[in-house]
């Protein structure tokens, strides 16, 4: 038989096959790398913007506290006009929830008073499973079946933790983890230090600037 008519051997086949089977076996690897890190980053993504517009929110809550003391659902008088971290020791915990910070906000819109409510607003941020919860009622004093609503702003959250700006010394940054503050007579704290603790972005924290309810 001639060169030029002689057809592939078994061996050559086999050999064929081989290689073809290795370079389709990389190629569906580098596919699947692509996919995975496409869903990665569309995930992480996400997380960062559900993050900016939670800042946003807590940002704009916090810069518009007011003095305001409001009464618990028993129509006692709370310990001050902004609870937070050990400062709210005294109310008893629900399961599964912990809150971070309660306090009274200006600037809820009321085009035309035409709802019976003020422009006032009570806002509580709590830690709900694994998630920051945004959490505001109808009226400022509580009271027993209040509706309330609840707006989760970030999911993954791990742990979270509150601290309140007292001063600053040589030291540095001298923070306190209740609020009110013993050392401090303001009703408001000048800052707010919020430290989160996610299984995406480990932990990091996150400052706000009241003034203290200074004018």
């Amino acid at each position: 038989m001639k060169a030029s008519q002689r057809g592939i051997t078994l061996p050559e086949l086999l050999v064929a096959l081989l290689i073809f089977a290795m370079i389709s076996g990389v190629a569906v690897y580098a596919l699947r790398l692509t996919v995975e890190g496409r869903d990665q980053l569309g995930a992480a993504d996400a997380f960062i913007r559900q993050m900016q517009v939670a800042r946003i929110v807590i940002k704009e809550d916090l810069l518009q506290a007011a003095p305001r003391i409001t009464r618990d659902e028993f129509g006692n008088r709370n310990p001050g006009a902004f609870l937070g971290g050990k400062g709210l020791a005294f109310r008893i915990p629900k399961d599964g929830e912990a809150v971070l910070m309660a306090f009274v906000r200006r600037g809820w819109e009321n085009p035309g008073a035409s709802a019976p409510r003020p422009t006032l607003q009570a806002v509580e941020y709590l830690l709900i499973g694994d998630r920051l919860v945004r959490r505001t009622r109808a009226y400022l004093d509580d009271a027993e079946g209040q509706p309330r609503t609840d707006r989760t702003l970030l999911s993954g959250v791990e742990a979270a933790e509150v601290a309140f700006f007292l001063n600053e010394t040589n030291a540095g940054l001298n923070w306190a983890e209740l609020w009110p503050s013993p050392q401090i007579a303001r009703p408001l704290p000048e800052g707010v230090r919020l430290t989160l603790t996610t299984a995406r972005m480990g932990t990091f924290e996150q400052l706000f600037f009241l003034g203290g309810g200074r004018p």
